[in-house]
């Protein structure tokens, strides 16, 4: 009889052990109660395929394999109501099963604005404000507004999610003097502030995305959530994104940075399970304790969610 090799429990153990998943970026669709202004073919963005995502979603759309856990989500502002941004969340907290905070959609330079964050305060779950900055974030920034809007934020707890280009001196510039004028506030930048992975990045830009990542980690009032590669490039591929996810991490540390999906936009590229799922492999590098900061804690944490 062939004997048999025992593995120690305690090594087993680390084999198999579950990873809890805190996606901090996903956006769920009710197309028969909200708006989507920007899901309808005949609005901006023209995108040829927006219909393959143009699609009802909610919580029941997550599916994970057998060792990842979905251990809650942040949902950020997805258009359901852009003019009364309290109505998306008050749908997410009335139908919501997993442990989850929000980031409500807030217009920077609008007359109501101090107004529609007090509203927006009175909800439990939402933790942040995200107005799309894109293209237009130097000029949104330095708006007289903006600074009033953004202190009210932080005085109310929450961080604030900066969709924009860290390749751009000038939007970089306006955030870094936000952040100096207003001491308790938070940012976290959105979709690792980049376009690296499109077929026109240059060296150039490359090598101002990195100069300026490394001026915003200066900040330890700032983090950086990795997803979003499918608004890049459709055709993403892993090997590029895991270069900038072990970069982002060498500049920020791994304290600071979050794995997140984009979800459903993700679904252009991999599905929610295929993307976890190589997630965990582009992170083969890291200690068990560093994928679970990547994948999960680090979200929790800078976003408030109790797991």
């Amino acid at each position: 009889m062939t004997k048999r090799t025992l593995l120690p429990v305690a090594y087993t153990r680390r084999l198999y052990r579950q990873v809890n998943i805190v996606d901090g970026h996903l956006h769920f669709f009710a197309l028969e109660t909200g708006d989507y202004h920007w899901l309808k073919p005949q609005n901006p963005p023209y995108w040829q395929d927006k219909q393959a995502i143009a699609l009802s979603c909610d919580e029941r759309s997550l599916t994970l394999s057998s060792g990842h856990t979905l251990a809650g989500y942040v949902h950020v502002e997805a258009g359901f109501d852009n003019e009364r941004p309290w109505r998306e969340i008050r749908y997410l907290e009335q139908r919501a099963q997993l442990p989850f905070k929000s980031v409500a959609s807030i217009d920077l330079c609008s007359e109501r604005t101090l107004s529609d964050i007090q509203t927006l305060a009175g909800f439990s779950s939402v933790a942040g404000l995200r107005h799309i900055l894109d293209e237009q974030a130097a000029p949104i920034l330095t708006h007289p507004k903006t600074k009033h809007a953004l202190k009210r934020c932080s005085e109310f707890g929450m961080s604030f999610d900066a969709q924009l280009d860290v390749g751009d001196l000038n939007a970089v510039s306006a955030l870094l003097r936000v952040l100096e004028a207003l001491p308790a506030l938070s940012v976290i930048i959105n979709h690792a502030g980049s376009s690296l992975l499109g077929s026109a990045v240059t060296a150039t830009y490359i090598k101002q995305w990195r100069i300026n990542m490394k001026v915003l980690a200066q900040c330890p009032r700032v983090a950086v959530k990795l997803s979003g590669w499918e608004m890049q490039c459709r055709d993403w591929h892993w090997r590029c994104a895991q270069n900038v996810v072990v970069e982002t991490v060498a500049i920020f540390g791994v304290s600071r940075v979050m794995l997140a999906s984009n979800f459903p936009l993700s679904n252009w590229r991999h599905s929610y399970q295929a993307l976890w799922l190589q997630y965990e492999k582009m992170l083969a590098q890291f200690t068990f304790d560093e994928k679970c900061s990547l994948l999960a804690n680090n979200t929790a944490r800078w976003y408030g969610l109790d797991i």
